[in-house]
């Protein structure tokens, strides 16, 4: 799972099961309790979407839990990013679009430069494995690849120490 993804809360198949079984559970369950003693197959019934209420219930929760752990933690991200780019002197932001390769060392990756809108490939070093796409970088960039009035280098290098922060991108 990307943690540089925001989670989703709605899927199109749970939104459907626990409008259906919460229609059927609030039908059988006092139609049960109204016909008490109840015929069997109508309180198995009964049980049965009232335990697959509970289960979807728990589903729901456990969908905004993971999605409000991840809310909480891109916000700490991205203060720690706005720290680090008050902080850090010159910063560009680059946005991880897809990882092709991930090495011990580092990954090859493409990146957009989110301030001009460019893409191309890069070399991120270190840390291999933990660049997602999605990723937005905080980057410091190197005086010896980018100049003015010249062409962008065909591949651009990362090294690890001029990452200055991770965040997830913004939607």
């Amino acid at each position: 799972m990307n943690p540089m993804i925001k989670p989703t809360i709605i899927s199109m198949p749970l939104l459907v099961a626990s409008i259906l079984v919460g229609l059927c559970a609030a039908y059988l369950v006092p139609a049960t309790m109204a016909n008490w003693p109840a015929p069997a197959w109508l309180a198995t019934i009964a049980s049965v979407f009232l335990v697959l209420l509970a289960l979807l219930a728990i589903r729901w929760t456990i969908k905004v839990r993971r999605a409000r752990h991840w809310y909480e933690n891109a916000r700490l991200q991205w203060q720690q990013l706005e720290v680090a780019r008050q902080t850090g002197g010159t910063t560009a932001e680059v946005t991880v679009l897809s990882v092709q390769e991930v090495q011990p060392t580092g990954a090859w990756v493409t990146i957009n430069w989110d301030q001009f809108g460019y893409q191309q490939p890069a070399w991120i070093e270190g840390k291999g494995g933990t660049y997602w796409p999605g990723s937005v970088l905080l980057i410091t960039p190197d005086p010896a690849q980018v100049h003015i009035g010249r062409p962008w280098p065909p591949t651009y290098r990362i090294a690890e120490s001029d990452c200055r922060a991770v965040a997830p991108a913004v939607e």
